[in-house]
């Protein structure tokens, strides 16, 4: 998308018809097309496939040799499977259909004037009007911000209710080609620059304009709006991709992929040698038919890819699929589920995600020479006491008031709930400025508030918004004074990480480390706070025009704002249970070290006092990296210092509790700058360092977005397969690399409205009470949407506001408890998938031997015996995938894979067993093989016998024995009792066996066409060899799971 760089400098527009006509040609409509396919269309389409085809061929060989029933009764099941796909796919379709938006009229800038057209027609270049109004207004297209700010609702993508301010990217960044060079606007929601960036489906809350006239060449709208240039339409936009994710991951739902290609090719090479054994015999026969000897042959190779494997590994899925939307977990990609069973590494963001949004303001502290000794609120005297939001100096009060992000919307306030606290807490409330500052908000003293005779309101000029690399926001604001004698006074308000704030004051205090240490390593969430009162009167376009870095310089200490973020409730539960199942838990945060040692120990990730932690820092003087123990503000502490050695890192871990801090991995990564240009073999020597130290710390502190998406990609190198859960803003890209990366929406409420309060508030009683209002209405809702879910057992579409662009999985819980159910429900499916292919391959290995054995010997099956028994394993597999997780998590880690090596010792193993006792069979049906009997012609119709009998008796009890003996259970899943369906299933296949053997009831014998066995000595050994297939089978694979539960 680099080609519209050049038109965005020109900031015109489209000139031409010509022009526009080129545009429509290359991009085509602004919308989301979807025909609705009719459905025999859908259906042939299913049936062309490959697999189809493949399965319709087998069926006909079947029928060429006389099993009717048996093919027509595979036929109609794929068939009607078949048809509930494309059935799904239409209502998918259409669900999708009426997600989309009607066009709406859009005032376009085009051949130098401001032409009505449908948003539909909207094409990258044109530059468009975009604004609030009475119709609820949706951006109809990805925009460049080009004049005016704007507020939305960014839920229907990420899923976070809480509003965000848009920002115009500024006339000197359009016309200046370096610095639009690098405008980083291409990547999505996890780019550099989205502030200025309007994702199509969005809802536009608020709209602003500037006053004064700026450079652009674009005269404003008619209809007042901001103007935007259009970047990307129709499935090219953020939204569109979205749309393009969900529509894909619904079209089959399948655990297919090469696992289960090379499994089916290594049981197709036990299948050839069997046909082939098969030839050898028929083709030195003069008797044999020909066509029929290479027909058997072709049936006992294509016996490997059973017909119901599609449906059965769909199922597995599925239902998975089901069981995570009733908890509210919604996915995208179907196939990482069973990636969710082997999770190795759990990656936590902590703030919004271990901890609670619900702030409790202590007040600030580091103020010991602004105010009187008597109105600290604590005991210890000196400058760690804790000032009441209500005894603040003016000065302090001012950063609180002015430093923010929030808007008002409908009269409520919205925004970041830190801000909101701190602006309830000292009693000021916001009010609307519009037309005064560009839309931002102004705040004045409340009712409560002591200043309200001292300062008329502080009026918001300019933002710079919080950056995640600065770590810092700024606002420059002008104040106005309650007496209109005074003179309004302009000010740069900043607050932000204390360290980072530290090197811009011109009076910092000597005890400024001291402070924020001690608060931060006692779990408290520490802010700096600093202004500066700028000097001659200055306009609103000047101030906006000043650089960052000029404005957040020589800024005077304001104290530092002191927050408790308490854990939620069940947080420490959690972490817990996933050390205790031996899952590798560490915290990736942008905040404090020292803040999240301490909430790294207090949720149980740290080991607390039996091991001393140590903090990566980087040393200033050597330009390296080095550990330090933790500096928590006592003055009587001695710091520890242990050079960095990357091979010793593993070693400290046993000893240490380690945190790695962002600034010592930008030191690491310089370093590998240092020893070459290319910026791939950079990157590719920091990630070799950080492998060796990425599973050794357990808190990553104060790191930047994409430091996190580098350490999830180390930990991945390392072979680990992990899980990050975070916000869906600030860890896209930590979020996209982990294999399940899971977006925690802390929205309470299914509609996604934007987290506001009440701007009359000035009470902390009356903010509690409608914080309890907002939970008690965000449970009903989810109650009622779990209701609603619970009442369908169909796998739904995912919707736009359910799924988010920055991971595969969306929660719409606050609680980290999401994580526990994804890797529980993982594992029942990934286990579940493997005693499917378990049972396949065995069942397999088993039909090719038989087939081949009575081939040999001149004997069939008859068609009602593979029609009973093919109904019987379709149920069998029904009921196996309906198996629901282990309620909890087990320290025993779930097979891999199909290929691992218990699972293929114990396939192997079973195949042995019944290979034994097959061979037995047919060694006691030796005697009633007769060469000249009509009923034993291997090119003649079928006729009971003896031995046809005996085999089918051993080849149906085994299949029960390999669905009974292969059914995990615990601890991944329900046991084989608490399954009520398969367990009566195979308690009934069972009796039902032991009837017919022992022939107590000869309508089922005649039912199956069996004989009656020649004598009872026969009768008795087959019985045995029965029961001795039984006992031997499930003693085989309980032996194998306890070795395996040993060495685990």
């Amino acid at each position: 998308m680099r080609m519209w760089r050049p038109s965005i400098a020109a900031s015109e527009g489209i000139k031409s018809k010509e022009e526009l006509q080129q545009a429509k040609d290359k991009w085509g409509k602004n919308d989301f097309e979807l025909p609705m396919p009719k459905f025999y269309e859908l259906l042939k389409e299913q049936l062309v496939a490959p697999f189809f085809v493949f399965q319709f061929f087998c069926m006909l060989l079947w029928c060429l040799d006389e099993y009717m029933y048996y093919s027509l009764m595979t036929l109609l099941m794929l068939v009607i499977f078949e048809c509930t796909v494309v059935k799904q796919r239409q209502q998918n379709m259409s669900t999708l259909l009426h997600m989309r938006r009607a066009p709406q009229p859009c005032l376009v800038y085009r051949q130098s004037k401001w032409t009505q057209v449908s948003s539909d027609e909207l094409v990258p270049g044109d530059i468009c009007s975009i604004g609030h109004n009475e119709r609820d207004t949706v951006v109809p297209c990805d925009l460049l911000l080009l004049r005016g700010n704007c507020v939305v609702n960014e839920s229907m993508l990420s899923g976070e209710s809480v509003p965000l301010r848009k920002e115009a990217v500024g006339a000197s960044i359009v016309n200046d080609a370096e610095q639009l060079k690098n405008l980083e606007i291409d990547d999505g929601s996890s780019m550099k620059h989205k502030r200025h960036v309007l994702y199509g489906g969005t809802k536009v809350l608020q709209h602003s304009t500037p006053s004064s006239k700026d450079s652009l060449r674009v005269s404003s709208p008619p209809d007042g709006g901001c103007v935007g240039f259009v970047l990307k339409t129709g499935f090219g936009t953020t939204q569109g991709s979205l749309m393009r994710t969900i529509l894909y991951s619904s079209q089959r739902v399948t655990a297919n992929n090469s696992e289960a290609m090379w499994f089916i090719v290594l049981l197709l090479n036990f299948a050839v040698a069997a046909a082939a054994f098969v030839l050898s015999q028929g083709i030195n026969d003069p008797t044999r038919n020909q066509f029929k000897l290479f027909l058997h042959c072709v049936m006992i190779i294509t016996s490997v890819v059973p017909p119901e494997l599609p449906m059965e590994l769909s199922l597995a899925v599925t239902n998975s699929l089901i069981a995570l939307t009733k908890s509210n977990i919604f996915c995208t990609e179907p196939f990482r589920i069973p990636f969710a069973g082997r999770i190795d590494v759990c990656c936590f963001d902590k703030t919004g995600t271990l901890t609670s949004d619900e702030l409790k303001l202590h007040g600030v502290a580091g103020l010991e020479a602004h105010v009187e000794p008597d109105k600290y609120r604590g005991k210890r005297g000196g400058e760690l006491d804790i000032i009441a939001p209500e005894q603040l100096p003016l000065d302090t009060e001012l950063v609180l008031a002015g430093c923010q992000s929030l808007v008002l919307l409908n009269g409520q306030v919205a925004g970041d709930p830190l801000e909101m606290t701190a602006v309830r807490n000292i009693n000021w409330c916001l009010t609307s400025n519009e037309g005064r500052a560009q839309g931002l908000p102004s705040v004045q003293p409340s009712f409560f508030s002591d200043r309200r005779g001292e300062i008329q309101a502080v009026d918001i000029v300019h933002s710079f918004s919080f950056s995640s690399e600065l770590k810092r926001m700024t606002t420059i604001v002008c104040v106005r004074k309650a007496d209109n004698d005074e003179q309004d006074e302009q000010r740069v308000l900043t607050k932000g990480a204390p360290e980072v704030l530290e090197s811009v004051f011109i009076n910092k205090p000597s005890y400024y480390r001291r402070v924020y240490r001690h608060y931060a390593s006692k779990g408290c969430r520490v802010l700096a706070l600093g202004f500066r009162v700028l000097s001659g009167e200055l306009s609103t376009d000047q101030l906006r025009c000043k650089p960052r870095d000029e404005l957040e310089s020589e800024l005077t200490f304001a104290g530092f704002l002191v927050l408790d973020c308490p854990l939620k409730d069940d947080t420490k539960r959690t972490i817990r249970e996933l050390m205790i199942s031996k899952h590798k838990v560490t915290m990736v945060t942008g905040d404090n070290p020292l803040t999240a040692c301490d909430v790294a120990r207090q949720v149980g990730i740290n080991a607390g006092y039996s091991k001393q932690p140590l903090v990566l820092t980087p040393n200033a003087e050597s330009g390296s990296v080095e550990w330090k123990s933790i500096d928590d503000g006592s003055p009587d502490v001695e710091d520890e210092t242990i050079p960095f050695n990357v091979d010793e890192v593993e070693k400290m871990q046993v000893q240490y509790d380690l945190c790695v801090t962002g600034e010592a991995l930008s030191t690491l990564y310089k370093q590998q700058e240092d020893k070459c240009d290319d910026n791939a073999a950079v990157l590719e020597g920091f990630l070799a360092v950080l492998e060796k130290m990425c599973l050794c710390a357990t808190v990553f502190a104060r790191t930047s977005p994409q430091q996190k998406e580098h350490l999830i990609m180390a930990m991945n190198r390392c072979g680990k397969t992990t899980a990050m859960c975070g916000d869906g803003t600030n860890d896209v890209g930590a979020l996209k690399q982990a294999h399940i990366g899971i977006s925690i929406v802390n929205s309470s409420s299914s509609e996604n409205t934007p987290h506001v309060v009440d701007s009359g508030r000035g009470s902390g009683s009356a903010g509690q009470s409608g914080l309890r209002n907002r939970r008690q209405a965000g449970h009903r809702s989810v109650r009622e949407m779990q209701q609603s879910l619970s009442s369908s057992d169909d796998a739904q579409i995912v919707r736009l506001g359910d799924a988010s662009i920055a991971s595969p999985f969306t929660s719409k819980s606050s609680s980290i408890r999401v994580i526990k159910k994804l890797i529980r429900q993982g594992r029942c499916t990934l286990v579940t998938t493997i005693q499917m292919y378990k049972i396949l391959g065995i069942n397999c290995l088993i039909t090719a031997y038989y087939l081949s054995s009575l081939f040999i010997h001149g004997v069939k099956n008859g068609d009602q015996q593979l029609t009973i028994s093919g109904l019987s394993i379709a149920m069998f597999f029904l009921f196996l995938s309906r198996a629901k997780p282990a309620r909890k998590l087990s320290h025993q880690r779930p097979p891999s894979g199909v290929f691992c090596m218990s699972v293929m010792v114990s396939i192997f193993g079973q195949f042995v067993i019944h290979l034994a006792f097959l061979a037995a069979a047919l060694h006691v049906a030796q005697p009633f093989i007769e060469p000249g009997d009509p009923a034993m012609h291997p090119d003649g119709n079928f006729t009971p016998n003896v031995v046809n009998s005996i085999m089918f008796l051993m080849s149906s009890i085994m299949q029960v024995n390999t669905f009974v003996a292969n059914y995990r259970g615990q601890p991944f899943m329900e046991g084989f009792w608490e399954n009520k369906l398969f367990c009566r299933s195979a308690l009934f296949n069972y009796a039902v066996l032991a009837a017919v053997i022992s022939e107590i009831f000869t309508p089922i014998n005649a039912m199956l066409e069996l004989v009656a066995m020649p004598n009872q000595e026969t009768q008795l050994v087959v019985a045995a060899l029965m029961t001795g297939d039984t006992i031997v089978t499930l003693a085989f694979e309980y032996a194998v799971q306890m070795i395996v539960f040993v060495s685990t």
